[in-house]
């Protein structure tokens, strides 16, 4: 029934766009058509009230799916059908690319229904939410991209071996090289302008974050060591210079040492 009320709303508003050309009423109308609808037949019987409630969302209707389910939940908070109203809820703010809706909806869904059969997708889709929100550039902030490899992490340990699992560990993996690409860029950065110890702490930050790329850490200790020796002689000139923000509580000669021991460790990387 309403499926049938929203296409007979689709043809009433056509010929209104044709003869006003006013075509956004479109949405408005077909969403008065299809509540209008679900009003007179959300029914006191949970079961039909639910049925009638996920029509727009099997129909690809998502913003009348978000309204209709809502209403279901409103009307029927203790029923079995409000936690997969929950879940449909979530799916809809994800298909419209709602995605920090999509993401706190899931969210919300994992921490009531731990129990539920499809807790593994809700952890896996609020992981995926925070991934669409991330940047590809490494130039740009990695904040989303961070928060998409904890929550997929999150899933990892909680349910190992869960097929969604599976697809999250080899996102961890991208994820973490995104990020840190984003962080070796920045620590470039820094070099390129001769802020020579915010380029040090950065490289190390580096390599000690991310071990598991051995290629970017052989070179990022190794970067960080040319950049103590210059913060040295820096220090040797001018022991209260600012230029050595990260590096103040050591003398010249501890920060030579530093350098050398990061340089060898470099060296010892395969």
């Amino acid at each position: 029934m309403l499926s049938v009320m929203r296409q007979l709303g689709e043809v009433f508003m056509l010929k209104c766009y044709w003869s006003t050309g006013k075509v956004k009423l479109l949405p408005l109308v077909i969403c008065f058509f299809a509540m209008s609808c679900v009003d007179k037949e959300m029914s006191k019987n949970p079961v039909e009230a639910y049925k009638s409630s996920k029509e727009a969302y099997d129909d690809g209707d998502y913003e009348i799916a978000l309204t209709t389910l809502g209403e279901f939940k409103s009307r029927f908070p203790y029923s079995q059908y409000a936690v997969e109203a929950e879940l449909l809820i979530a799916n809809s703010h994800y298909e419209l690319e709602h995605y920090e809706e999509a993401a706190v909806a899931y969210s919300q869904f994992v921490k009531l229904h731990p129990r539920h059969a499809k807790l593994d997708f809700a952890m896996y889709r609020v992981g995926e939410s925070y991934w669409m929100l991330s940047p590809e550039a490494i130039d740009r902030e990695q904040e989303f991209t961070r928060k998409a490899i904890d929550e997929w992490q999150k899933l990892i340990d909680r349910l190992p071996n869960s097929k969604y699992s599976k697809q999250a560990r080899a996102l961890v993996l991208k994820g973490k090289r995104r990020v840190a690409d984003s962080s070796e860029f920045v620590a470039a950065f820094y070099c390129k302008q001769e802020i020579y110890s915010a380029c040090a702490f950065r490289y190390i930050s580096l390599a000690r974050e991310f071990p598991e790329f051995k290629d970017m850490r052989k070179g990022a200790l190794s970067k960080a060591g040319d950049a103590l020796i210059i913060i040295s002689k820096v220090k040797k000139e001018d022991p209260k210079s600012d230029k050595n923000i990260y590096f103040s509580t050591l003398d010249s000669q501890q920060i030579v040492a530093l350098a050398k021991k990061l340089k060898n460790e470099a060296r010892k990387v395969r």
